[in-house]
């Protein structure tokens, strides 16, 4: 079974941004055609004009959301005596030395 602390986050913010990004997409192109059926008012043509430009910001902020979401946060263990960089508290792939008295 899998370690559901070990497993990233997905937040849902991009996923509402980018579903509400695509509702505006339909809604640009569906209304004008209900427009002309009849089924709604004339007065639902002035929502088509900034429909594309709401729909182009909210994509641009879902994939800045989503970008916030998968970026690694700040370490807060030690950092490696070992040289290189970052974090000790990282998983290592190389195998665990175990040292001490040989024997005699």
């Amino acid at each position: 079974m899998p370690d559901p602390a070990a497993e990233p986050r997905t937040g849902r913010v991009p996923t509402a941004l980018g579903g509400l990004s695509a509702l505006a997409c339909v809604a640009c192109c569906a209304l004008p055609v209900l427009i002309t059926a009849g089924v709604l008012g004339s007065g639902a043509g002035v929502v088509v004009g900034w429909l594309p430009g709401l729909a182009v910001v909210l994509a641009v902020l879902a994939a800045g959301a989503w970008w916030l979401d998968r970026r690694p946060g700040p370490c807060s263990c030690a950092p490696k005596t070992t040289g290189g960089g970052g974090c000790a508290c990282t998983t290592s792939s190389d195998p665990l030395k175990i040292s001490g008295p040989g024997r005699q």
